[in-house]
């Protein structure tokens, strides 16, 4: 039997249920907090979704097109990457300060928990990552013909390089509740792409 379309309840629900697993995880999140959220029963909730999982892989799907349109494709379509990733990092640095240091990347937060248990969720998390890099590499290899990245490193190496540090550094802000780390990674990330180094690539 085919599911109900989509609706305002279904979009209430993937809104509280990313709420909750944004701060607490996907395995502490249950069905009846998500219900509870939505102030509707669980039979309610399973009528608009079959299990945990599919609202959890839903919630997924969403964040990562959000964070594809909000994040990636700015950062990646400016004439400018390396004031890109300067106003990235600042701005992480402004949204922690708000925030208190919580919740962190909710794609990074799902890696982390299902990667070794979920192959569905792995698998989602990685392609987002590496369309992240891919972008991030084409970027670089544009900015590289035009002499403005050091050219002793491939495109990929940066971008992994890059990204590596921008979630080292939400990771750092939320564990030692410091914002200001996403300043200092920034400083960091402009060396690595401007300033070549004597050891070169292997």
């Amino acid at each position: 039997m085919a599911r109900k379309p989509y609706t305002k309840a279904r979009e209430k629900i993937l809104e509280e249920a990313e709420h909750l697993i944004h701060l607490q995880g996907y395995h502490l999140t249950t069905m009846e907090d998500i219900a509870a959220r939505c102030k509707m029963t669980k039979a309610n909730l399973f009528y608009h979704f079959p299990s945990k999982e599919n609202i959890g892989l839903s919630v997924l799907d969403a964040k990562i097109a959000d964070y594809q349109k909000r994040r990636i494709e700015p950062l990646c379509s400016g004439e400018n990457i390396v004031k890109a990733l300067d106003k990235l990092f600042e701005g992480a640095a402004e949204h922690y300060e708000k925030n208190g240091c919580r919740a962190g990347c909710l794609v990074a937060n799902i890696a982390l928990e299902m990667s070794d248990v979920n192959s569905l969720f792995r698998e989602k998390a990685s392609a987002f990552f590496s369309a992240w890099s891919e972008n991030l590499s084409r970027s670089f290899a544009c900015a590289q013909k035009k002499g403005l990245l050091r050219d002793d490193l491939s495109p990929r190496a940066l971008a992994e390089a890059i990204i590596s540090l921008y979630e080292g550094a939400v990771m750092l802000a939320r564990t030692h509740k410091d914002p200001i780390v996403f300043r200092r990674m920034g400083k960091l990330a402009r060396i690595i792409l401007t300033q070549k180094s004597r050891i070169r690539e292997g």
